[in-house]
């Protein structure tokens, strides 16, 4: 039995450009208390892990108190188990952003850069999909269908990207993934991250 708290498209460091001034603060601050209130979330249902399905960042670029602030939540309570990986605003491409936040992370946060099975439990294989680069042109989760595990290992697939073309011409891109990858893949549970926008 394995408890773990989905989320994705935190986009910590968005100055909400588009609102008026007087929200703008309020709106950042609370944006950030979100790490402690899925913390208290995790502690309130006995999980031990959160897992974040990409978008940690709003932009390749957030300023330095931004994730080192992030951090600081992060790390507050060493015994939840922080799974991230980079999504299309926060790619891989923003290197110096992950060689930083990786030097500096504590111990229980985890940041996967490579799509390869991470064991977080005995018997719980995570299989994740961080994005190289915004538009990565290809369906990242389609290893997951090869990657076999013992019939005892609970699969949980974690990506980030749309399972639908929200395009006006609505013609599937090489980038989205199918509707029936949980199925495919033989996934217990698969955590995406994406899908932020008005539908």
């Amino acid at each position: 039995m394995i408890r773990f708290i989905h989320t994705s498209d935190l986009h910590l460091g968005s100055r909400f450009g588009n609102l008026p001034e007087e929200v703008r603060g309020r709106l950042v601050d609370a944006r950030h208390q979100i790490l402690d209130r899925l913390v208290q979330a995790a502690c309130d249902h006995d999980a031990a892990h959160i897992l974040v399905a990409g978008d940690v960042f709003d932009t390749e670029t957030p300023t330095d108190p931004i994730w080192r602030q992030a951090l600081s939540a992060m790390g507050r309570n060493p015994d939840i188990q922080w799974w991230l990986i980079p999504g299309n605003h926060d790619s891989l491409a923003a290197e110096s952003l992950w060689d930083r936040f990786r030097q500096h992370a504590p111990a229980n946060v985890h940041l996967i850069d490579t799509a390869e099975p991470v064991e977080i439990e005995k018997d719980v294989c995570l299989l994740p999909c961080p994005m190289p680069r915004r538009y990565p042109g290809r369906d990242l989760t389609d290893w997951m269908a090869n990657h076999k595990t013992y019939p005892q290992v609970l699969r949980i697939g974690l990506a980030h990207g749309a399972i639908r073309d929200f395009s006006e011409g609505g013609v599937e891109g090489d980038d989205i993934i199918p509707p029936d990858r949980a199925e495919s893949a033989g996934l217990d549970f698969l955590a995406l991250g994406d899908w932020h926008g008005a539908i």
